[in-house]
């Protein structure tokens, strides 16, 4: 009873294997899971990849961006279920060529035994002309396979006792062409995956004149620093813009980035970047993505009391500086080329212990301000100092030769198999013409239309040269 239990245990296991076999071969996935891909491909287009968590929010919503970026829809390039579905494909197209590759090869590499077929097979060959009887020579065979040759190349004469075939074949190598285009197909996923997994793309801003030796990965939620292992500096950004006679309105025609790349403080590259034309060093690609400007301003800071001297404070966008003599801080929010139309001007935030942060407005030229909460302070904007800076792309994708050969290996695969077809002809001369007739057969894979063409010219040719 033990060893018949393990017995169906074991058929069933064996069951389960080949229904999973079966189904991993199933043309019906192959078909189910690149449709799946092209729907996730316009998801993809349709959701912004990679930008900041603030813009997602301000795009979609705080409930519908938590849904989105539980499922890892905003970098669903490097997702684990997308890899997975890439993967489940590979394995779909390897198991489809495995099954279907021993015949190909079968016919491929191993020479035709049906060279000296008997007539009664030739007759169920798709395509069959009867070219008469007349009586057999050596000079009407050499003439015959002429007339082949000149149509289907070299042929082959396969002599027998009751007749001589002339065997003639080209483009076998042709049915390599499908399985080469799937191979080409797993290369490219191949590629895909291998830089899913080992690539990144990420981002910096730079600022003209200084140097980064960081970039940011946007993950989930999060901007991660990562080390490049070598310096980049902005030496410089310009605008371009199309030269309009007659026109006062601008137009950008170009964005330009002036980088140079240090090692240990040693400039070792240097190179002007556009969109669409990166710098690459040490497999990493700097792409021109976006640009802007930082703005400084000089405040004076004067006491109501005259009892301290006026101080001048350097404010960065962004950034918060303590007051001296105080235990107040201002953070410059941001800079506004036009405030209430009173001309340019910055926003400030007043930073104090116990206190609501208060923001307000300084503009340039204005008398003095004093600020809500600051007590015997008056604030002044003496001066605004505008800083460009560039904004870059950076991408490591190590698949990237791997899908471009792939593509490659695509291109020939789709060429071989829609352009080239296996091609079979046979000429059965009979030895003697009173028993048979002589018969022209012939088979193709592919391309019936244009065999046919062919066959029958060379039929109605030989007919003529024959006298029939």
């Amino acid at each position: 009873m033990k060893k018949e239990a393990s017995l169906r245990r074991e058929e069933e296991g064996r069951g389960l294997v080949d229904h999973l076999l079966s189904l991993l071969r199933s043309i019906k996935l192959t078909i189910f899971l690149l449709i799946l891909l092209a729907i996730l491909s316009i998801v993809g287009t349709l959701i912004t990849q990679n930008a900041t968590p603030q813009e997602y929010v301000a795009r979609y919503g705080v409930s519908l961006y938590e849904v989105l970026n539980f499922f890892n829809l905003f970098d669903m390039y490097h997702s684990g279920w997308f890899t997975a579905i890439l993967l489940l494909l590979v394995l779909n197209l390897i198991a489809c060529s495995l099954e279907r590759i021993p015949t190909i090869l079968k016919q491929v590499l191993r020479s035709s035994d049906r060279k000296g077929i008997e007539t009664s097979e030739l007759k169920n060959l798709p395509f069959v002309e009867r070219l008469g009887r007349l009586p057999f020579s050596e000079n009407m065979v050499e003439e015959i396979r002429r007339y082949v040759r000149k149509s289907f190349g070299p042929c082959e004469k396969v002599e027998t006792q009751a007749a001589i075939t002339l065997y003639c074949e080209k483009g076998r190598f042709s049915r390599l062409g499908v399985p080469l285009t799937h191979l080409s197909v797993v290369i490219i996923l191949f590629g895909a995956i291998l830089g899913s997994w080992y690539g990144f793309k990420g981002f910096v801003n730079i600022l003209e004149g200084e140097a980064t030796d960081h970039i940011y990965l946007r993950v989930r939620d999060r901007e991660i620093p990562r080390p490049l292992g070598f310096s980049v500096r902005c030496d410089d950004f310009q605008l371009i813009f199309y030269d309009l006679p007659g026109k006062t309105e601008k137009h950008v025609k170009e964005y330009v980035s002036h980088l140079t790349i240090l090692e240990d403080g040693r400039e070792v590259l240097k190179q002007a970047i556009k969109v669409n034309h990166p710098l690459h060093y040490k497999g990493l690609a700097f792409y021109q993505s976006s640009y802007g400007a930082l703005y400084d301003a000089t405040v004076a800071i004067l006491w109501r009391d005259n009892k301290r001297e006026k101080v001048t404070l350097k404010l960065s966008e962004g950034e918060t500086t303590p007051i001296p003599g105080s235990n107040l801080f201002l953070r410059l929010l941001r800079y506004a080329p036009q405030v209430h139309n009173l001309g340019e001007g910055i926003q400030v935030a007043l930073l104090g212990p116990s206190q609501t942060p208060q923001a307000f407005w300084l503009v340039r030229g204005a008398p003095l301000f004093e600020p809500p909460g600051g007590g015997t302070i008056a604030l002044r904007l003496e001066g605004i100092e505008t800083r460009e800076y560039t904004g870059l792309q950076v991408a490591k994708d190590p698949g990237v030769w791997i899908v471009w050969f792939g593509c490659g290996l695509m291109i020939l695969g789709l060429f071989w198999a829609f352009f080239f077809s296996h091609q079979r002809l046979w000429v059965r001369i009979p030895l003697d013409s009173s028993k048979e007739e002589i018969i022209l057969a012939g088979s193709t894979n592919k391309n019936r239309l244009g065999f046919e063409r062919t066959f029958t010219k060379l039929a109605d040719e030989i007919r003529s040269r024959l006298g029939r």
